[in-house]
C-alpha cells in the first residue's frame, strides 16, 4: 500500500474521530435546549413552606397527592400567609386530626376548632330572621327542597322564639313541634307571655308557609343528622360560634364536616361563606379531603372564586374531588395561584395533571441518523454522516413520571413568578 493510500486511511480515520464527537456535542446541545424548553426548575432538597411568600397575591390553589403530612404542611403555610394578608380564614376538612394539630400549634388561641370533642357549632347564633330564612333556603338540597312560601314559615318560628327573649340557635328549629306550633302560640297569648296583635303576626306568617311545613321539618331532620356531633347544645349555648363571629373576632375557624355525604351542613357552611362575601371580606377557603360535587353550594362558589374568594382545594387526588369533571377541574385550576403536585396512583389523575403543568418542544433525533465508515483492509477509509432533528409537542412531565414519583417528590407550580419547580420535600 502506497503513501498516498496510508494518508487517506489516516484522515478518514481522523474524520470518523471528528464526526463522532460532533455527533455527540449536536446530542448534548439537544439535550439542553429540551431542558431548556421543558423549563424546570430543580431544586436541593426543600421545605414545601419555602415556596410560599407573605406578600405573594392569593388566589385559588390546589395540594395533590402524596402524602397528608405534607398537603398539611402547605395547607399550614398559606394560611400563615392568608392570615397576614387580612383574609377570613376557614377551613372545612373531613376529620384530618393531624391538621388540626398542626393548625393549632401554629395559630394557638387565634384558633376556632369545631369538632366533635368541640360541639360548638351554631349557624344562627347573631343572625337576624331575614338572615336565618335565607340561610335555610339557601341550604337546601336534592331530596330537601324548601320553596320560597316557606320563608314565612321559619319568619313565624323565628319570631315566636325570640318574642320569648330567647336569641333563636338551631336546636330550637331542629326540636320545634310543628304539629302543634299555632297551639303553642295562641297558650303563650292566654297566659299573657306575648301580646296579641304578635300572635296573630306569628300565626298569620306559619298560616301562609304552612304548605311548606313537611319540607322545612324533613331539612332539619336531614340537617340533625348530619350536624348533631358538632352542632352546640342548650347547656353550652354560651359557647356557641360560627364563620360570621369567628371573621368578626379575626380568628382562623376550622370546622370538621366529618364525611362527603353530609351535604345540607356543607350548604350550610358555604352559605356562611357567601354571607361574608356579600358583606365584602375577603376569604381564604381550605376545602380539605372534601368533594366538590358533594355540595350545591360549593360548586357555586368554586365558579365565582377568584381575588376576593379564594379556594384552596387539597386531597390525595384533587381531579377525583371534582367528580372527574373536566370543566370543573380545568375552570378551577386556570384561576389558580399555586398547585403543588405529588405522587398519584391513579393513571387518568396522572394524565390531566401532566396536561396542566403543560407541554413544550422537544427536538429530537430521527432514526434515520446514521453514522457509516467504509473499511478496507484494517483502516477506516471515511465516513459519511446523515441526521434530522424532529420536533414535536410532548407534555413537560409525562403521566408515568407522575406516577413513579416518590411520595417526598414534588412539583410545585407558581403563577406570580412564572416558575415550575421540582425538589423533595425535607
Amino acid at each position: 500500500m502506497g503513501d498516498d493510500s496510508i494518508l487517506s486511511n489516516i484522515i478518514g480515520v481522523f474524520g470518523a474521530i471528528i464526526n463522532n464527537y460532533q455527533t455527540k456535542k449536536a446530542i448534548e446541545t439537544i439535550h439542553k435546549m429540551n431542558a431548556a424548553n421543558q423549563g424546570i426548575t430543580h431544586y436541593l432538597p426543600s421545605q414545601i413552606e419555602a415556596f410560599f411568600d407573605d406578600s405573594e397575591q392569593m388566589a385559588n390553589m390546589a395540594f395533590s397527592g402524596g402524602e397528608n403530612e405534607y398537603r398539611t404542611r402547605a395547607i399550614s403555610r398559606a394560611v400563615e400567609c392568608a392570615t397576614r394578608q387580612n383574609y377570613s380564614v376557614i377551613i372545612l376538612h373531613g376529620s384530618n386530626r393531624l391538621l388540626e394539630q398542626r393548625m393549632r400549634h401554629l395559630s394557638g388561641n387565634n384558633l376556632i376548632a369545631i369538632n366533635p370533642n368541640n360541639p360548638i357549632y351554631d349557624p344562627f347564633i347573631g343572625l337576624t330572621n331575614s338572615e336565618i330564612s335565607r340561610m335555610i333556603l339557601a341550604s337546601t338540597n336534592k331530596g330537601f327542597e324548601i320553596q320560597g312560601q316557606g320563608k314565612y314559615y321559619i319568619d313565624g318560628i323565628s319570631d315566636f322564639i325570640r318574642v320569648k327573649k330567647i336569641q333563636p340557635y338551631c336546636n330550637m328549629y331542629i326540636t320545634c313541634p310543628h304539629l302543634t306550633l299555632i297551639d303553642k302560640v295562641n297558650d303563650a297569648e292566654t297566659k299573657g307571655v306575648i301580646p296579641s296583635n304578635t300572635a296573630r303576626n306569628i300565626i298569620s306568617q306559619i298560616m301562609q308557609g304552612e304548605i311548606e311545613r313537611g319540607n322545612v321539618e324533613n331539612f332539619f331532620t336531614g340537617f340533625a343528622n348530619q350536624s348533631q356531633n358538632i352542632l352546640v347544645t342548650k347547656k353550652d349555648l354560651n359557647r356557641a360560634t360560627n364563620i360570621k363571629q369567628a371573621s368578626t373576632r379575626n380568628q382562623i375557624i376550622m370546622i370538621d364536616v366529618l364525611s362527603n355525604t353530609n351535604c345540607l351542613l356543607i350548604n350550610m357552611l358555604i352559605n356562611e361563606v357567601e354571607n361574608l362575601l356579600s358583606q365584602g371580606k375577603k376569604v381564604f377557603l381550605v376545602v380539605d379531603n372534601i368533594q366538590l360535587t358533594s355540595s350545591d353550594a360549593l360548586q357555586n362558589l368554586n365558579k365565582r372564586s377568584g381575588i376576593n374568594c379564594n379556594l384552596v382545594m387539597s386531597s390525595d387526588d384533587v381531579f377525583s374531588s371534582f367528580g372527574g369533571d373536566d370543566n370543573l377541574f380545568f375552570s378551577f385550576i386556570g384561576k389558580a395561584s399555586k398547585l403543588i403536585v405529588f405522587k398519584h396512583a391513579s393513571a387518568y389523575s396522572c394524565q390531566k395533571w401532566s396536561d396542566v403543568i403543560g407541554s413544550y418542544d422537544k427536538h429530537e433525533i430521527n432514526s434515520a441518523f446514521a453514522q457509516n465508515t467504509n473499511y478496507i483492509g484494517r483502516f477506516g477509509m471515511g465516513s459519511t454522516q446523515t441526521a434530522s432533528v424532529n420536533v414535536k409537542r410532548e407534555n413537560i412531565v409525562k403521566p408515568e413520571e407522575i406516577n413513579r414519583m416518590r411520595m417526598d417528590e414534588v412539583y410545585i407550580m407558581s403563577k406570580s413568578s412564572g416558575e415550575l419547580a421540582h425538589t423533595t420535600i425535607v
